[in-house]
């Protein structure tokens, strides 16, 4: 072979290999249909996609983060992918080896990089054709027929698209820089009106339409019969609730313009035009035009004004909790608890002009300002009171949330308590004005910023033509020389499975991103426990273990026993009770499924189940009267939520003291809840209406066989109430299922009769001996009263919880 031969030879290979290397990486053709047997791949994430016939929408996996993806919908002409729809906004999955398929029993399933399923498309999937993306943005899938089984439309993440339905059960939540769920809401609310809502674990309140007006000022008809919104092609947002059918309608309104309405990060929603030649976004409509008035802007205890932009500062007292974050809000320089409280050492401070919107602990008419000042001061719960002057209306405050101040005069004065020891004469008092030049803090436009993205000097993907053009030349220049270099790490390095806690501790943005609710190696369990070492209760679901998690946080491992599930199922009902956040609730953190092992991963709470509270006599906590209204109300308000705001349907199946939580306020937190779907109790063909709650709690339809409701959850709480007043367990008065029922039934009619009169002696006999008198007569009668109407034997004259909570609040303190 000749010398010249030889470079011609290099070539022809190097051609060779470069066509070889650009056939596994086609450049596919846009295509609107993902066929049934067919998957999108997480490694081809920039070619295999679909997109809508007329361009405008994409869908397929993005780039959240270095190696983290989420299946989702864009905007294809606008600048940055906008994204107005995820599948699992809160839970990415890998770089390697994750797919979206389109399966062959129909159903849409999303895998992570070791086949566990993170997110699946809901519904009753037969004879199923294909999935498709619409020009309106909606993903779909389609039978034989033509007919919709599923569709995206139904699910919205924090975007609602034009002809995009807004029904009762769907909602908005904003997506943060982290990726994480926001603190709002966007829905309708219980009186079926068209809502934002500020939601944490310490406070929910609507803050658009205006909660200073009736709904009628706001112009809205409150109890309509429908729940019904519609953005239309033309930028008009109409819904049911709107007074007169008047719609919302965007300065640019006229068709042929593409839009969208997001809740965003900040709590507004703002309706946006998309410019087809530079691909930006205007907007042409927000709900809020006072940025102050949006509820937790600056967060707990933090204060929004405006000098002369929107400006976040801490009140006299308090300090920032984390810079640069507002969301986080103030802390106070000094810690008050109820046991170091003493109101001769604590001082007011009046803030004019200002206002920490709702936590009222009450609201007191016609009263003067020494004795509204003397209620706040002689309860160590009371932050601060505000006055209004002329009508004397009182208003002490539990917590201080949303707090704002006005741009002109107002009667509205808070009086922030404070240690007399803290001194206050240098700082300034926020206020606002409108003339001011400089803000006197940090100013809004951090108050969005939540966790800061891991690795910031890391580039997103994307680009032009340009990009691609570099990008191959040196991957095929590589690939010829390192030919052989590659294949031995195929075979050897890349196929091999890695393990959990190898993946999740090398991929340090993946961990970031699924920290909220994540999957735990076993390995990761046993260390964080000491291998399982520390017991703190066992019952029918499984043990208990206190264990310390890598960032110092203290959680309880629950070893589930008896699940039916297999892997994926177990998975996927887990996503869902993921996502169930409320503070009368145990948060969920995460779960370990590896071969036999299922666990979960929930808080820490400080002080132990009620029952151990109520019944163990070696416990030296007795809890007053206004602790145990308070848990009746936290537990009616926890289940309310279960019942009826959950995304998906949660019947708890096993309320009993044992599975009331208590904090280090004894604020009560429900556990266990969603069990009911994972545990096998008689055998593996069990459905819920089978499941056997606990001797004493079980309502009476469990015997007769009746299909299960949430009306299976108030006669347990009945029961609860019952314990709860009386402090004695109801299976200890008798023996046997039928003699408890017995029991239960004579107790209740004795009640109802008593009831019925106007002497309020017995009430006395029936409370806890240990409980220290008085107690409040109104709210143990009413709480009397709710356990009756909760133990009836027809479930449908027993109340729900809703109204329940409603009940209580309208006699709470």
């Amino acid at each position: 072979m000749s010398a010249t031969m030889v470079p011609s030879l290099s070539i022809l290979l190097a051609t060779a290999s470069i066509l070889s290397f650009f056939a596994l990486f086609p450049r596919a053709a846009s295509r609107d249909i993902l066929p049934l047997g067919s998957s999108l791949t997480v490694e081809a994430y920039q070619t295999n996609i679909l997109q809508s016939s007329d361009g405008t929408f994409s869908c397929g996996f993005y780039s959240v983060y270095t190696n983290a993806f989420t299946f989702s919908i864009w905007y294809s002409k606008a600048a940055n992918k906008t994204m107005v729809w995820s599948a699992n906004p809160n839970r990415p999955v890998h770089a390697r080896r994750s797919a979206v398929t389109l399966q062959k029993d129909g159903n849409m399933v999303l895998t992570d990089y070791d086949s566990t399923v993170v997110w699946k498309a809901d519904g009753n999937f037969t004879n199923v054709r294909h999935a498709q993306l619409l020009n309106t943005g909606n993903l779909i899938i389609k039978d034989s027929s033509g007919s919709t089984l599923w569709q995206s439309f139904d699910s919205p993440t924090d975007t609602f698209l034009p002809t995009q339905h807004i029904t009762a059960t769907a909602k908005l939540v904003p997506t943060t820089q982290s990726h994480s769920p926001g603190n709002y809401i966007f829905r309708f609310s219980d009186l079926s009106i068209l809502s934002l809502i500020y939601d944490v674990p310490k406070v929910s309140d609507i803050y658009w339409p205006d909660p200073d007006q009736n709904i009628y000022q706001d112009g809205r008809n409150q109890y309509n019969s429908t729940r019904l919104g519609v953005l239309d092609n033309s930028g008009m947002l109409a819904s049911s609730d709107f007074a007169d059918g008047q719609p919302l309608v965007a300065s640019d309104a006229g068709p042929n313009i593409k839009r969208r309405l997001t809740l965003d990060p900040d709590g507004n929603l703002r309706l946006y035009s998309l410019n087809d030649s530079d691909g930006s976004w205007s907007v042409s409509m927000q709900a809020m035009s006072q940025p102050c008035n949006i509820h937790g802007s600056c967060g707990p205890n933090g204060i929004c004004h405006y000098s002369p932009q929107p400006t976040c500062s801490c009140p006299p007292g308090y300090v920032m909790s984390n810079q640069g974050n507002w969301t986080e809000g103030c802390t106070s320089i000094v810690n008050i608890t109820c046991d170091h409280h003493d109101h001769e050492s604590m001082k007011f401070v009046k803030l004019p002009n200002t206002d920490f919107w709702g936590s009222d602990q009450q609201h007191l008419l016609s009263v003067s300002f020494q004795t509204c000042r003397n209620i706040c001061i002689h309860d160590c719960t009371c932050k601060g009171f505000q006055y209004q002057e002329g009508t004397g209306s009182c208003y002490p405050k539990a917590y201080l949330f949303s707090g704002r101040t006005y741009p002109t005069p107002d009667v509205r004065t808070i009086y922030l308590k404070l240690p007399t020891s803290v001194n206050i004469s240098s700082v300034l008092i926020p206020r606002s004005n409108v003339f001011d030049s400089v803000p006197h803090q940090l100013d809004c436009a951090q108050m969005n910023k939540s966790i800061i993205e891991p690795f910031p000097d890391v580039h997103k993907t994307g680009g032009g033509e340009s990009k691609w053009f570099y990008f191959y030349g040196f991957i095929a220049a590589f690939f010829v020389v390192e030919t052989s270099f590659i294949t031995f790490a195929w075979f050897f390095v890349l196929r091999r499975e890695l393990r959990p806690s190898e993946l999740w501790a090398a991929e340090e943005g993946y961990k970031v991103m699924t920290s909220n609710f994540r999957r735990y190696s076993y390995r990761e369990l046993v260390k964080a426990t000491s291998n399982l070492k520390v017991e703190l209760g066992r019952g029918g679901s499984g043990t208990v273990y206190k264990g310390v998690l890598e960032d110092d946080r203290p959680v309880a491992v629950k070893k589930l026993e008896n699940i039916k599930q297999g892997k994926e199922e177990f998975q996927a009902e887990l996503s869902i009770i993921g996502k169930i956040n409320h503070m009368n609730l145990v948060r969920i953190w995460g779960f370990c499924s590896e071969g036999s092992h299922r666990l979960l991963v929930s808080e820490y709470v400080e002080n132990g189940s009620l029952a151990n509270i109520l019944f163990n006599e070696k416990n030296n906590i007795v809890l007053d009267w206004k602790g145990r209204f308070n848990i009746a109300l936290g537990v009616a308000k926890g289940l309310a939520y279960l019942h009826h705001e959950c995304l998906e349907w949660v019947i708890h199946c096993d309320v009993k003291p044992e599975n009331i939580l208590l904090d280090q306020n004894f604020e009560p937190k429900i556990t266990d809840f969603g069990l009911a779907k994972l545990l096998n109790r008689r055998g593996s063909n069990q459905n819920v209406s089978h499941v056997r709650g606990t001797l004493g709690y079980i309502a009476p339809e469990w015997v007769s066989g009746l299909p299960i409701t949430a009306k299976v959850d108030v006669y347990s709480y009945g029961v609860v109430i019952l314990e709860l007043l009386s402090g004695t367990r109801v299976t200890e008065l008798v023996e046997g299922s039928d003699e408890v029922y017995n029991m239960l039934r004579k107790l209740v009619r004795m009640l109802a009769d008593k009831l019925q009169g106007e002497e309020h002696s017995w009430i006395d006999g029936l409370l806890d001996s240990k409980l220290n008198r008085p107690i409040n007569c109104v709210q143990a009668r009413t709480l009397i009263k709710l356990a009756v109407s909760c133990l009836e034997e027809d479930r449908g004259r027993r109340p729900t919880m809703e109204s329940i909570v409603q009940t209580l609040l309208s006699v709470d303190d």
